[in-house]
């Protein structure tokens, strides 16, 4: 079961001037930021509310490391601006294995790391609309880390 919209992941060329632009205008702050090797990403977590299921609703902002990684690319082709949403779920490995019967095109066999220690997995945009999706259960967070 989806329980929140975990996140919604924001493509930008240059992460700093991106976390001042939502510092200034929103009052939003980075609660976490890691650099993700697999994924080829420096990113931000900018919390912008707890949820219910003991979860967060997050804006991801992702900046590219290397041309080569998934979100470069991305943003040659389309520029800067929202590049997936991803909805929350205790279980991804549960959930994907249900829309994947659906018929859904999931991209990963295996869930694989994701931000602050969750486990994710991506939907294809083809098969949902034209929107990258991403499923994400999170690990327990219980300090903010930089």
């Amino acid at each position: 079961m989806l329980t929140r919209i975990d996140h919604i992941g924001i493509a930008c060329f240059d992460l700093d001037k991106t976390v001042e632009f939502y510092r200034a205008t929103y009052g939003f702050e980075v609660f976490h930021s890691e650099v993700n090797e697999e994924q080829g990403v420096r990113e931000a977590m900018l919390k912008i509310n707890d949820t219910s299921d003991g979860g967060a609703s997050y804006l991801q902002l992702l900046e590219p490391t290397r041309e080569d990684s998934t979100v470069a690319k991305w943003l040659a082709k389309n520029g800067e601006g929202v590049h997936h949403i991803a909805f929350g779920t205790a279980d991804v490995d549960a959930e994907a294995a249900d829309i994947k019967d659906k018929g859904v095109r999931v991209l990963y066999e295996e869930p694989r790391r994701g931000s602050m220690g969750s486990r994710i997995t991506f939907l294809h945009p083809k098969d949902c609309h034209g929107v990258l999706t991403e499923l994400v259960t999170s690990a327990p967070v219980e300090s903010p880390e930089h």
